[in-house]
């Protein structure tokens, strides 16, 4: 084993050697993969894993990298064996819901191009000939979807990672590592230390546990899950003509009883999800060789599988007396939010992470991990894989257990895109939040903040105007209250809670230059300028936006999203520890539970105010996208003239202790004034009205600011920048895709977001947000249309829920297109 190399894996499951197999091809083979088990059936997750590989999801990226898994699993051998199968993939309906679920789906599979139709039960019954069509309504196929052999395929990446060069070692135990200058600088085994400039834990179900060893908190829950074959049936040896053929049926999914299944030559595999959550700690496991089956694999709990068998008996009624020839609990990895977790630790450089990987998106993610760590960029937007994405609290054992189990309750549930967790709550909230409670708010949790929806104080005002109405789906985390607030905003004031948003501040000699290298934008100005700009990767896709304003002479303000501020942090962090910073005089402290966010916004602000402040906040006094201190009688705030919901108006912040106090002065100033206090929801209604982009939605790594109308935020006279090289391009050679305001012909029909967006019946795009403009009487979506489509009055069809409703590009914005409301 060699003593140094420059990245040392950790674990030779299907995460870590589709890793090295893509650094082989990268050229990069200095490379030590390490197992505690025996090379390649190491007892992990991988070893046991059933191989359904279903491409569907409601993630852009976890689709991406399943089709480019499937594809590369069908190309790997093993002594003549292939590691893929492509025998389709068909989920069964039940239900009413479950078949509308089916066309929501059907709806994701054309915007993320995976090919499939639904079908009648008749039609599942010819590529199922066990189920009782009788049972369900229907099924969703995709032909393509297939079964893997994730140990065979981790064992063609690995001989291949081997043959270019990079060394495999198995039944070495990792016991510990070496830090100098605050990086990893050794792994630490049984066999001795490797000294490495990168280590990488791809270590699965123990990943927690070499964490706890590397000092740094990987947030996942180890879970046993059921699994079963049946002894031999008739018609699957059959079908499987004598044992020569593995399965000729599609896999299946049963989602409503949370199951799964899958031929295994004249066997039925059974997988279960029903049972109750039962978590596992890594450090109990058994060895590889004191375990009875492999570390991964306990003991049958048949309790566990009662509901199960009932359930498996009314789809198949062929299973009726048919025993068990096989069964164990399994055990899976469960992140806080079912994504997986990747990229280098924050808290820990040099320390990489590619854990809670599943099979399916296995090679696709081991391909992102070794661009990432070799090139500086995944080459796909990660936001939602990114292992800095939780803040601190969200990483303790608690947390990730509780909404690891929930995680788990709810793998195959149908899940509205607003739909709220259950677990662990209120543990973060604004110092308003008693009021909030006394208004009735209906919350909405982002990143563990408790934020205000709508206020139910406001029922009142909503019946008396004739608003929208919404049903069925669209209604779900709805309130016609949301428009009630967001006309009120319009017509006189409305006063909002931003205080969950990601306050940061950067300063030092060095602040201008390092945030001018970071950012899209010069934020190199005056103080009290206020600057919108955008961090980009190297392709110059978005990787977040942000506000920033500058302070003093050396000091910056920057306010980013509330769900990606732990991100944005990690990634501002990193650039500022990079070589090109060594020795700046730079500090970067994070100010969001320091400072309450509030924002006040309307035609009536200034008579609000009036009563409350002598500091001149006129036009002239007060200009746009600008920033000063002002007095409140005994508070100060930091006051900036910027509005996200395209009316006059400002934000202020002011130290947390004395936000409840600022907040109830604007509430007794704004009696009089019709001044409403409202919700997030009806913010997001006056922002799309107005166009501004939403972040992880409009905006995100694979799309520049130029494709997302945005190219006034980026200067690139002020010299270079992340990002500028791939954007100098793109603006030579014209922009692919412009990111495009449609709007619904028929205003009654309402999309969520990530619905197809059709023309002639082919998918060119997909809804990237939408919403119901209450003030343009509008459902509004955006979508990165084909440049040459992307032109007001050019036709277009959306599809929501299997229906085709008619949609027309509009001049973007639809709201007050001149910005003379922002001058109040």
């Amino acid at each position: 084993m060699r003593e140094r190399a420059r990245i040392v894996i950790i674990g030779a499951g299907i995460a870590g050697t589709a890793t090295a197999y893509h650094l082989a091809e990268l050229g990069v083979t200095d490379v030590v993969v390490i197992d505690q088990g025996p090379l390649y059936r190491t007892g992990g997750s991988t070893s046991h894993a059933p191989g359904g590989m279903f491409q569907t999801n409601s993630s852009r990226v976890m689709s991406a990298w399943a089709r480019y898994t499937i594809g590369l699993f069908a190309s790997l051998e093993v002594d003549g064996v292939s590691g893929a199968a492509f025998l389709g993939g068909i989920e069964l309906a039940e239900t009413p819901e479950r078949l509308q679920e089916a066309k929501r789906r059907r709806g994701l599979q054309q915007s993320w191009g995976i090919p499939g139709e639904i079908l009648s039960p008749s039609e599942v019954q010819k590529f199922i000939p066990i189920v009782d069509p009788k049972k369900i309504l229907g099924g969703l196929y995709v032909p393509d979807d297939c079964i893997g052999r994730p140990a065979l395929a981790a064992e063609a990446m690995g001989r291949a990672a081997e043959a270019a060069g990079i060394e495999f070692h198995g039944r070495v135990t990792v016991t510990g590592f070496e830090r100098a200058n605050g990086r990893v600088s050794a792994v630490v085994t049984d066999h001795g230390r490797i000294e490495a400039e990168m280590v990488l834990c791809c270590a699965g179900i123990w990943g927690p546990k070499i964490g706890r060893l590397a000092g740094v908190p990987i947030a996942l829950q180890p879970m046993a899950h059921q699994y079963v074959k049946t002894a031999p049936l008739p018609i699957l040896e059959e079908l499987s003509q004598g044992g020569t053929i593995e399965s000729a049926m599609p896999l299946i999914r049963a989602q409503d009883h949370s199951l799964y299944f899958r031929q295994h030559f004249g066997q039925f595999g059974i997988g279960n999800y029903r049972h109750v959550p039962l978590p596992v700690n890594a450090e109990d496991l058994l060895p590889f060789d004191k375990a009875p089956r492999m570390p991964s694999c306990l003991e049958f709990t048949p309790e566990h599988f009662v509901e199960c068998h009932e359930a498996s008996l009314n789809l198949f009624p062929i299973l009726a007396n048919v025993p068990q020839a096989d069964a164990f609990n399994g055990i899976f990895s469960f992140p806080p939010d079912g994504m997986p977790l990747m990229g280098e630790h924050a808290d820990l450089p040099g320390f990489w992470v590619c854990e809670g990987v599943w099979i399916t998106h296995s090679a696709g993610i081991g391909r992102s991990m070794a661009h990432w760590m070799v090139e500086g960029d995944p080459g796909i937007d990660i936001r939602e894989a990114d292992v800095n994405r939780f803040a601190k609290f969200q990483t303790t054992p608690k947390y990730v257990l509780e909404r690891g189990s929930q995680q788990y309750r709810e793998v195959y549930d149908v899940i509205h895109p607003l739909a709220q967790p259950t677990a662990v709550r209120g543990l973060r909230t604004t110092p308003m939040h008693d009021r909030h409670v006394a208004n009735g708010a209906h919350f909405w949790e982002v990143a563990g903040w408790e934020r205000p929806a709508w206020f139910e104080a406001n029922a009142g005002l909503a019946k008396s105007l004739e608003l929208p109405s919404r049903t069925g789906w669209a209604a779900y985390e709805w309130s016609p209250i949301q428009g009630a607030e967001a006309i009120a905003t319009r017509k006189a004031a409305g006063l909002y809670d931003v205080s969950t948003f990601t306050k940061l501040e950067v300063s030092g000699a060095d602040a201008a230059r390092l945030l001018n290298h970071v950012l899209a934008n010069d934020v190199d100005k005056p103080v009290g300028q206020v600057v919108y700009t955008c961090m980009l990767n190297t392709r110059g896709g978005v990787i977040s936006d942000m506000v920033v304003t500058r302070t003093a002479d050396d000091a910056f303000l920057i306010l980013t999203g509330t769900g990606s501020g732990p991100s944005d942090i990690a990634h501002i962090e990193r650039v500022a520890a990079g070589p090109a910073f060594a020795g700046a005089d730079v500090s970067i402290r994070n100010l969001t539970h320091e400072l309450c966010g509030i924002g006040l916004w309307g035609p009536k602000v200034r008579d609000i105010l009036a009563g409350l402040t002598d500091d001149d906040i006129s036009d002239a006094g007060f200009p746009y996208y600008r920033s000063r201190e002002i007095d409140f009688g005994p508070i100060r705030a930091r006051a900036l003239r910027i509005s996200y919901a395209g009316e006059y108006g400002f934000e202020f912040y002011v130290a947390a202790p004395q936000g409840r106090a600022l907040w109830d002065a604007l509430v007794a100033a704004g009696e009089g004034h019709d001044l409403v206090v409202c919700g997030i929801g009806a913010l997001d209604s006056l922002r799309i009205e107005k166009g501004y982009r939403l972040a992880g939605a409009d905006l995100h790594g694979d799309r520049t600011p130029l494709e997302a109308g945005l190219g006034w935020s980026v200067s690139f006279k002020k010299g270079d920048f992340v990002g500028r090289a791939a954007l100098a391009a793109q603006k030579a050679a014209g922009v692919p895709t412009r990111l495009s305001c449609l709007t619904l012909d028929d205003p009654d029909v309402v999309v969520l977001g990530k619905e197809p967006v059709l023309r002639d019946g082919k998918a060119v795009a997909y809804v990237t947000s939408a919403n119901t403009g209450y003030t343009v009487g509008k459902t509004i979506a955006y979508a990165y249309l084909p440049a040459d489509l992307a032109r007001p009055g050019e036709a277009f069809e959306i599809e929501y829920l299997g229906t085709r409703h008619a949609a027309t590009v509009v001049a973007d914005p639809l709201y007050d297109p001149s910005g003379s409301r922002l001058k109040g």
